[in-house]
């Protein structure tokens, strides 16, 4: 990186004068350009990412202003706009009073209580795969989680029992995911309407996803009096307190492709980077291993379960500090607004990562050892409320964390009580890669034996 050039703000300007800015180092290692932002320039710095200008800040009380107490102020980066063809204008990129209202209406259907009546469904579906699994076979672990994550947050949203559809689903996604990454580290991006093999790739996809959800939410609309318990009903069924409306068939779209985007590909990545943290940690899996056979004694997890796996839990929370799944998100200010002494006009904007913070020595005993018994004691609590944000903060945190976090530890438990998992021999390092969420390069490929 060039020597900084000091603005009035006080913030450092990095790449400014290089075509393209620092797009190439955030391209190729988005975890390590945030770090050695952090450590060359301090709490806050300036970069450019192609022609768009970016602020930069690792203080947790200057967060806590952007995401928190002066939220109301920005809206989400315009830079993630590829997601939002997508998303449409579903819970994860909608702003302003849409945001608010949708957040109103979905927030009841996502408590810790409403969501426990999913974890049945969640051991089911994960039971069901596990069958497949046979003593001293390989397998490649991270689509396996794929396959788990994906039925289940299919079937807890519709409830489908169409293999069609579920797969039609999840080749659509394979697409819209792969497409959508590169265009967001694209310095030039081609616009929809030019015909290019890509765009009409993304466009078809785009539109089978379409296909399915319209067709699945009128079916449910006739089927009135044959109510099922899951995430679409739920939905159709909530209104806003405010005003007693609910949501229309574009809404609904909207916010259950966002859901299943949040919902899906996070939760696989994240627990496979913790099987890989557990097989490289013997002590680790013991401790598991001692928890599972104490609460669980061989049966599937449930959600009355939960409480009594804090090891298990603290596991999944230290792999999302080494390894958070939403490693960047962005913020645009809609006025001009002062972060604590930094003066940031209307227009500009943030580009947040909770890595560098996460990996801090000021907040975290030796940062780079995986050490789950850290989170110990409600840890958290202790530290500032920006030090760890894994899912987010303020009013744009995810909606779905609870769910996130019962799903994963059903998960864990349910496969490392029975299996016993091993990298194959001579497997390489497993490395972060920064797509539309965090991911293992490469996949993890494992032996599996009976317990």
């Amino acid at each position: 990186m060039p020597q900084p050039i000091q603005s009035d703000s006080n913030a450092a300007y990095i790449n400014t004068t290089i075509i393209g800015g620092s797009l190439k180092e955030f391209r190729d290692d988005a975890l390590g350009f945030f770090l050695k932002l952090h450590k060359q320039y301090g709490d806050r710095s300036i970069f450019r990412l192609g022609p768009k200008r970016f602020h930069a800040i690792f203080d947790p009380e200057l967060l806590k202003e952007v995401m928190v107490t002066k939220a109301d102020l920005f809206i989400k980066s315009a830079t993630f706009g590829e997601i939002k063809r997508f998303t449409g204008e579903g819970l994860v990129l909608s702003d302003g009073e849409l945001h608010k209202r949708q957040r109103r209406i979905m927030q009841p259907r996502f408590t810790r209580g409403h969501i426990q009546h999913y974890a049945e469904k969640m051991g089911t579906i994960t039971d069901e795969h596990l069958q497949q699994w046979k003593h001293g076979t390989t397998r490649e672990l991270t689509e396996d989680l794929f396959g788990i994550t994906f039925d289940i947050i299919a079937q807890t949203m519709f409830s489908f029992d169409s293999r069609d559809r579920l797969d039609r689903i999840g080749r659509a996604y394979e697409v819209i995911n792969r497409i959508a990454t590169e265009k967001l580290r694209a310095l030039i991006r081609l616009p929809l309407l030019i015909p290019t093999k890509q765009n009409r790739a993304y466009t078809n996809a785009i539109e089978t996803l379409n296909e399915i959800v319209y067709e699945v939410i009128a079916e449910r609309r006739k089927q009135k009096d044959s109510p099922k318990a899951d995430l679409l009903e739920g939905l159709m069924a909530a209104v806003d307190e405010t005003d007693g409306t609910g949501m229309d068939d574009a809404q609904l779209r909207d916010e259950l492709m966002a859901i299943f985007l949040a919902g899906h590909e996070t939760t696989a990545n994240t627990l496979a980077f913790a099987f890989d943290y557990i097989m490289r940690h013997p002590h680790v899996e013991e401790k598991l291993t001692e928890e599972w056979a104490c609460v669980l004694k061989g049966k599937t997890p449930t959600a009355d379960d939960y409480s009594s796996l804090p090891f298990t839990q603290n596991v999944l929370w230290e792999t999302l500090r080494l390894r958070p799944a939403g490693y960047v998100t962005g913020r645009t200010a809609t006025a001009d607004v002062m972060i604590g002494d930094l003066r940031v006009r209307k227009g500009e904007s943030f580009m947040i990562s909770p890595y560098p913070l996460h990996m801090s020595s000021a907040y975290f005993e030796d940062p780079h050892v995986f050490r789950p018994e850290r989170f110990e004691n409600d840890y958290v609590k202790k530290i500032p409320m920006l030090a760890y944000f894994p899912f987010g903060a303020g009013p744009r945190s995810c909606i779905g964390n609870h769910f996130a976090m019962l799903e994963m530890v059903i998960i864990l438990a349910a496969i490392g009580q029975r299996f016993q998992l091993r990298h194959t021999p001579g497997h390489p390092e497993v490395l972060p890669e920064s797509l539309l969420t965090l991911s293992p390069k490469g996949g993890i490929r494992v032996t599996v034996s009976l317990r």
